[in-house]
């Protein structure tokens, strides 16, 4: 069966044709495009929406009450689509070594959140004011519990408990990724930043565990 996207919970009505989940993608398009040239969420208006859409206002209202959905949606969608493209990402790095599997996730950590944190400052606002937080942190979660299930599949990886491992190397990462995200003025460059967190997750998934005990006489 397949699944919803998680933005159809802010539509006045699931669209039933791929017609109309064309409208309703082109407007969700249009929003993040014209968001990041904007001061405030606010700027953006539904006119401006509906004509870099391509579409009449009047379809805009077919699927959306108000501007408040719309950032909905997109917020709603930037989350997934990105959780997506995560999953792919770890799929691709399947049979690559360690050292490039790891980069080519935190390069793409860095690539989606911090290249141009306009998007997802205004994302993670309208997440905070529609009450998507748990959402976005479920959708870590489930990225973590991918991570493991890959994780479990390497035999370069010297740790015990996976599930919590990806946990910690998840949100070690989207850690630095927010803090990025909100610092305008970061005491180090997101190079550095990049560099450091690909060389402390190698480091991680590959020292021995460590054990509360040891074994005497």
């Amino acid at each position: 069966m397949t699944r919803r996207p998680l933005y159809d919970r802010f539509l006045r009505k699931e669209p039933k044709q791929s017609r109309s989940r064309s409208v309703v993608e082109a407007v969700l398009e249009a929003a993040s495009e014209l968001l990041p040239g904007k001061h405030d969420d606010d700027d953006l208006s539904l006119n401006e929406i509906a004509a870099r859409a391509g579409v009449g206002v009047g379809s805009l209202y077919d699927y959306f009450a108000d501007r408040g959905s719309v950032l909905a949606g997109v917020a709603a969608k930037f989350t997934e689509d990105n959780l997506r493209a995560f999953e792919a990402q770890l799929e691709q790095a399947r049979l690559e070594p360690l050292p490039v599997a790891v980069r080519g996730i935190v390069d793409l950590m860095f690539d989606t959140y911090v290249r141009d944190v306009r998007t997802p400052r205004l994302v993670l606002r309208v997440a905070h004011r529609i009450g998507l937080m748990p959402t976005i942190a479920g959708t870590q979660h489930a990225f973590a519990t991918t991570l493991a299930n890959a994780l479990r599949q390497r035999t370069d990886v010297r740790k015990d408990d996976l599930e919590l491992v990806a946990y910690m190397v998840t949100n070690m990462g989207m850690g630095v990724i927010h803090t990025l995200i909100w610092s305008d003025h970061p005491p180090f460059t997101p190079a550095e930043l990049r560099e450091q967190l690909v060389h402390a997750v190698l480091r991680y998934l590959t020292d021995a565990p460590a054990h509360a005990g040891t074994d005497e006489g």
